[in-house]
């Protein structure tokens, strides 16, 4: 489940007006000064500031410089969120969710959540589609699971993309349809969301549905063996021993399996205890 540190926005917020954070508030924060942002967030609040209602609330969840205390960041959180705070809506949903202060309660948590995807919070989008992908509390649905990670994943959220584009390949809750898995892992490895360069370069390399390109499957690969992904080392390593998509090398065969069994790859360890006994030569 995603969890998103709203506090302060980083600072974007410096006007002084009832619909802003203090700056005050803000440059207390950054300099450590916890206790000063408190007592200036809670003066704003209780004026009815919704975004130094949600900051305070956030400073008591996680006891950030404060003593930590759900049922004040509750309190606060539902003041921000009866008018209408989708951050707020969010952050009572994730509590309920996880049971912090409260008793963990999905169903709760799914209203709440739903109230802030009303307000087109991409976050809110995610985590509702997961609660229904992995049945927590609920009755497990992937169609519904599709529908929201679906919307999270046209507002541009990676995981979300990768998540679809799974469920399109392994047919959840929707009809297989390896080129819209396609199509949604590459939006993900676009954005540099690891695990789907790797499940992109899969596709390619097993050409499904008539989808094979090994130089594709080669590039995809790469950009996840840079990353450290045995897998697709270990795949990498075949490759360069066939000759698909790159051009017939041992060595660089040897070199890619010797990463992968660094990272407790056994099929790398095998392939390597054969090309070594086979071309010794490769493996100096």
């Amino acid at each position: 489940m995603k969890y998103v540190l709203w506090f302060l926005m980083i600072g974007i917020f410096f006007v002084l007006d009832a619909a802003e954070i203090p700056k005050k508030a803000i440059d207390a924060y950054h300099a450590g000064e916890y206790l000063k942002a408190k007592k200036i967030l809670k003066n704003a609040a209780h004026k009815g500031n919704i975004k130094a209602q949600v900051n305070l609330g956030f400073m008591y969840e996680y006891g950030k410089g404060i003593k930590q205390e759900f049922d004040k960041a509750l309190y606060w959180y539902k003041k921000a969120a009866k008018k209408g705070d989708h951050k707020a809506q969010y952050n009572i949903g994730y509590m309920y969710e996880h049971g912090r202060g409260v008793k963990q309660d999905y169903n709760k948590a799914l209203i709440w959540y739903k109230k802030a995807a009303k307000k087109k919070d991409i976050n809110a989008y995610y985590n509702i589609a997961t609660i229904y992908y992995k049945g927590d509390g609920v009755e497990q649905d992937y169609k519904k699971a599709l529908l929201w990670y679906e919307k999270a994943a046209k507002s541009g959220d990676a995981q979300a993309q990768f998540n679809l584009g799974y469920m399109y390949e392994q047919g959840q809750g929707v009809i297989q349809d390896y080129a819209k898995a396609l199509e949604w892992y590459r939006q993900a490895a676009e954005k540099n969301y690891v695990a789907a360069y790797y499940n992109t370069g899969t596709i390619y390399y097993q050409g499904k549905d008539g989808l094979q390109d090994y130089s594709k499957a080669a590039y995809w690969y790469q950009k996840a063996a840079q990353k450290g992904d045995p897998k697709a080392q270990y795949n990498l390593g075949l490759m360069f021993l066939k000759g698909q998509g790159v051009k017939a090398n041992k060595i660089m065969a040897f070199q890619y399996w010797m990463e992968s069994a660094k990272r407790s790859n056994e099929d790398a360890q095998h392939a390597l205890d054969k090309l070594c006994k086979e071309s010794p030569w490769a493996c100096k």
